[in-house]
């Protein structure tokens, strides 16, 4: 069981991988009206298509409101839960005691002892499903409120598509898949039937974000929102507007011009991804998330059988993603709304004193 606090909102993540359930719990959201409909739609955004680059692990994901809904209404306390049909244990049998390199089995380990590594556990990317609930719910009270978060497949290995570095907002497409990511699929299909995976980058673009929403130091909102990405499994690196690229400009190439265009003061160049000093400044917030391959592969690798305390060499069975972005796109949205919603709903209840 995980908790995240915000500054108003609470969200809580239980289960694990193979369990029966998993399930959010969401405290002191604002009680507004939700679209259940609209809300499942969006949470089998995160679901695998019936493609050789994904899982072939099918869950229906279909929501279950076990409390929390009133007259159509979200309430103080709201329970959610998705049952897992499709799990197989039996994938695993021959990974008892043997960590599988770069998941979190070994530090599981070193933390409470155990030896079952059947599946990922509470470290799973399957967790991402409630965290999704949380988020769809999310992007709805925020979208009341002018404000959009939407995240799309930006790279794939060094095949790159479209970007906000590079491309007009108005001119990215934000479905997936769509013809411009052809090549990157391609990518990752030819690293499945290798016996391999391949990592890829997700880029999320906000919209309508009020202006002054933040804070200094610790209360920083890029702070905020990179705690929340980092959430989601397999998720390496972050970076807000041209991010780790501003360490190799002039300060008069990567500094925001401000100018007044329609009367409203605005910058000339976003290169700040739309924060500045930890606060919102108007412009769209841009951000870039970085995924590392997914650590289970076929291919041989070598580990230690923590019984015996030998090498020896596994290869992992089961179902697995070639590459976790695409479907990780989804994931990176519910996070940004969430901590978003989390400021503005603090924003709104002070204001109103």
């Amino acid at each position: 069981m995980s908790l995240w606090k915000g500054k108003v909102l609470q969200v809580e993540i239980y289960g694990k991988s193979h369990d029966k359930k998993i399930g959010a719990i969401l405290k002191k959201f604002p009680e507004e009206f939700v679209d259940e409909s609209e809300l499942q739609k969006f949470v089998n955004r995160r679901k695998p298509t019936y493609s050789p680059i994904f899982t072939a692990r099918r869950e229906e994901d279909k929501i279950i409101f076990l409390s929390g809904i009133s007259d159509g209404k979200l309430t103080e306390k709201a329970v959610f839960e998705i049952e897992n049909k499709d799990c197989n244990k039996s994938d695993y049998n021959n990974l008892y005691a043997k960590p599988r390199p770069s998941h979190a089995d070994l530090a599981a380990y070193y933390k409470d002892g155990r030896l079952d590594f059947s599946g990922g556990g509470e470290f799973s990317g399957r967790m991402t499903a409630p965290l999704c609930i949380a988020g769809g719910i999310a992007k709805q009270f925020i979208l009341r409120r002018g404000i959009t978060v939407n995240a799309y497949l930006s790279s794939v290995g060094e095949i790159k598509g479209q970007s906000y570095k590079t491309d007009s907002i108005a001119d990215i497409d934000f479905d997936f898949p769509n013809p411009k990511q052809q090549k990157m699929l391609d990518k990752i299909l030819e690293a499945v039937n290798s016996g391999d995976s391949i990592g890829g980058c997700v880029e999320c673009i906000v919209c309508g974000m009020k202006k002054g929403i933040g804070g200094e130091l610790f209360d920083g909102l890029e702070g905020k929102i990179a705690s929340l990405i980092y959430s989601i499994p397999a998720v390496k690196g972050v970076e807000f507007g041209y991010g780790f690229g501003l360490s190799k400009m002039l300060g008069s190439e990567a500094n925001d011009q401000i100018t007044i265009n329609g009367g409203e003061i605005t910058t000339v160049t976003n290169h700040s991804g739309g924060i500045n000093g930890g606060i919102s400044n108007g412009m769209p917030i841009t951000l870039s998330v970085s995924f590392r391959p997914t650590p289970s592969i076929s291919k041989p690798q070598q580990t230690v059988d923590l019984v015996s305390g030998e090498k020896v060499t596994i290869s992992i069975n089961g179902r697995h993603d070639g590459c976790i972005a695409p479907r990780g796109a989804v994931a990176v949205e519910s996070a940004v709304a969430i901590a978003l919603l989390d400021e503005i709903y603090y924003f709104e209840l002070n204001t109103a004193k």
